[in-house]
């Protein structure tokens, strides 16, 4: 039976008691802030940076991991494993993805194949988790990659941000742009898919915000999975996670916060629901 490693990014916001029993490799993406870097999650945690990031006159900037960083762990990975996989955050929102390729073409392009997961935190990890059960089942390389690509095509994430500020001062805001600029006590709601992020509507209330956003998670349709993640937003988050659970009783709505790099581009105050619609 081939054995094969999994390998992600820091911006899956994996759990580490997750991380460690599925054996899943975590490279952290760079945050450069006032003329120091931090590697993400490692060097800061979340609660002092968003304890900083309230207050801070600065902005910091994200970076991708090194092509060292990536290359490292693939070698690392081969050591113990015949094979490796490497879902990676969205191309479309970092260069992180072109990096773990470019690496696993440098290291061993026949045995590493990389999987851009067109998402970012919970989504990101339920395919990093996914990728590791499969790995246990004995699945082989094509057959992990042929499953992710399928559960790509039906994850995405609602967020409800506080303001639009970070988005737009980290020069990510794209389309959203579309929900900035009237009135600066509304709530706007996003959605990211298909590595895209993408306006949604504007809410003039954050309790109006966190009721239209469980009612668009249930206009999704059928869902297979659910998980509320906040960026020190933990009061907000809970509310959203109870109307769910009263929507959805018979799932469990998992819960996770969102790291540094994504807190970066989204700010604090950010509740989000990433969303498996069922096949």
């Amino acid at each position: 039976m081939t054995s094969i490693g999994v390998v992600t990014d820091s911006t899956a916001d994996l759990q580490p008691a997750v991380q460690e029993h599925l054996g899943v490799a975590v490279v952290p993406l760079i945050i450069n802030w006032d003329g120091q870097t931090y590697r993400d999650k490692i060097d800061l945690t979340q609660a002092d940076f968003y304890r900083r990031l309230r207050t801070s006159k600065s902005l910091p900037r994200t970076g991708a991991p090194s092509l060292v960083a990536f290359e490292t762990a693939f070698r690392e990975q081969l050591k113990q494993h015949d094979a490796v996989l490497s879902v990676n955050l969205a191309a479309g929102l970092s260069g992180t993805y072109e990096v773990a390729r470019r690496a696993a073409e440098s290291v061993d392009p026949q045995r590493i194949a990389v999987v851009d997961s067109g998402s970012v935190s919970v989504c990101l990890g339920w395919l990093a988790e996914i990728a590791a059960d499969l790995a246990r089942q004995g699945a082989g390389l094509a057959e992990i990659v042929e499953q992710l690509e399928d559960v790509r095509g039906r994850v995405r994430i609602l967020a409800l941000l506080e303001t639009l500020a970070f988005l737009q001062r980290g020069g990510r805001i794209g389309r959203a742009a579309a929900l900035a600029g009237t009135l600066l006590n509304v709530k706007p709601i996003l959605s990211v898919k298909d590595g895209e992020v993408a306006p949604v509507e504007r809410v003039r209330t954050m309790n109006g915000a966190l009721r239209r956003l469980v009612e668009l998670v249930v206009g999704q349709g059928p869902v297979e999975r659910l998980g509320v993640i906040d960026a020190d937003a933990a009061t907000n988050a809970a509310e959203v996670e109870k109307n769910l659970r009263e929507r959805y009783p018979d799932l469990t709505v998992e819960r996770g916060e969102l790291g540094p790099v994504v807190g970066t581009h989204g700010g604090p105050g950010v509740v989000g629901v990433g969303v498996l619609l069922a096949r």
